[in-house]
């Protein structure tokens, strides 16, 4: 048989792997999700994860479809798959005056879930092709009780459950000038799913009733990558994800649920040919999304931008085993002027330490396993901030998170 026909039937077949991911993705997606970098991930994928999240100079799978598109160029043609069991313990507590619910005392919530992640990569001359399929933001609650007083008065249990996620599909391109830099463009297409049954300014129940509403949005990212004998350095810039409003959750989100853009930068050393160090560095712009940023008193929820250090080694010990670690440290997007009204979305992580290890089943397959864990932090809302910050004086959120993630890569 020719190489152009093995090559064709290599792309044949990871087309049909990758059809079948990705209906497993979207099975998975059904569940709701949660993240640390706010509401996005640390790191998409199992490698990704492995070294907290960083690595934009330093690419090794094809979730750098969405890390930095101009990474693709150097890899092999492949796909993978990454399933993460993804378990976070988050709890409320309410205080102050008139409307927290300061009868249920604290109210915990650990519910599991999984998140997929799946991609392919098609080298092409000078340059390469990427797809990818990836549940990359969200969060979610289902506290016992309602976090104010409100509901009760007239027999009633709302306020107390959200859940929300974000799937994107991304497709990119890459190519390798003669001077040895890549730059690459992806073009993505997200796809939103909201319900809850908070409180509204009107102070009654949303008209969703924690109903699912889904929306569609969609932007670019940009990406440069060099790499020299020992030294790599990449960036990549990712547009605002322009999406629709909730047209059930109007009278909650009058304003489209945005994703941020964000920023991405990095070096990556290697120590010796088989340890390589990479850090990077992170802006996630969450005031310029309106619905975000804005006051709670004018229907938002007052995060702050976020800058999030990362930095992890990979150390490939002999052929079959590689081992990782790396950590990622951001500053809450939640301060404490706005925590009793970010209860039901308690994004405040800031210290995730990660460990990973892959083993090669085969010259073209392997296997791989990651864990992260988000070291717990504690919010207390000081009442400086506006009407609901004043009520809800004293009010404690918590947040930590475990991660087990497992994933399969296939060089054809």
């Amino acid at each position: 048989m020719s190489p152009s026909n093995l090559g064709l039937r290599g792309v044949i077949r990871g087309l049909g792997l990758f059809s079948i991911m990705a209906l497993s993705l979207v099975i998975g997606f059904s569940q709701k999700a949660s993240a640390t970098d706010g509401h996005q991930l640390i790191g998409i994928g199992v490698l990704q994860e492995g070294t907290g999240g960083a690595g934009v100079a330093s690419p090794k799978d094809s979730t750098w479809v969405l890390l930095n598109p101009a990474g693709i160029v150097g890899l092999d043609r492949r796909v993978d798959f990454s399933f993460e069991y993804f378990r976070p313990y988050r709890y409320v507590e309410p205080h102050g005056i008139v409307m927290p619910n300061t009868g249920a005392g604290r109210m915990g919530d650990d519910g599991a879930f999984p998140i997929p992640a799946m991609g392919a990569v098609f080298p092409c001359g000078q340059g390469a092709f990427g797809v990818g399929l990836f549940a990359v933001n969200g969060m979610g609650v289902d506290y016992r009780k309602s976090r104010t007083t409100i509901p009760g008065l007239f027999g009633q249990n709302f306020d107390r459950r959200t859940q929300y996620g974000v799937m994107k599909l991304s497709l990119a391109y890459a190519y390798r000038f003669d001077n040895g830099w890549s730059v690459g463009v992806g073009a993505n297409l997200d796809y939103e799913r909201f319900k809850t049954d908070m409180l509204t300014l009107g102070f009654w129940e949303t008209a969703g009733k924690n109903q699912w509403d889904d929306g569609l949005g969609g932007g670019l990212s940009l990406g440069v990558y060099k790499n020299w004998d020992r030294w790599s350095v990449g960036a990549a810039y990712t547009t605002p994800q322009w999406v629709q409003t909730f047209s059930k959750y109007k009278d909650l989100l009058p304003n489209p649920l945005d994703l941020p853009q964000t920023v991405q930068a990095g070096v990556a050393f290697k120590v010796t040919p088989d340890v390589e160090l990479v850090l990077d560095y992170k802006f996630i712009n969450w005031t310029g999304v309106y619905q975000i940023a804005r006051d709670p008193i004018k229907g938002g929820f007052g995060w702050k931008d976020q800058h999030v250090v990362k930095a992890g080694v990979t150390w490939t010990v002999n052929p079959k085993w590689t081992l990782r670690a790396g950590a990622s440290y951001g500053n809450s997007p939640i301060t404490d002027k706005v925590v009793f009204a970010n209860a039901l979305f308690p994004a405040i992580t800031e210290l995730s330490l990660t460990t990973g290890v892959t083993y090669a089943v085969t010259e073209n397959s392997d296997i791989h396993f990651a864990y992260e864990h988000a070291f717990g932090n504690n919010m207390t809302d000081s009442g400086k901030g506006d009407l609901f910050s004043f009520v809800g004086k004293g009010t404690k959120i918590h947040l930590d998170e475990n991660c087990f993630t497992v994933g399969y890569s296939y060089k054809f």
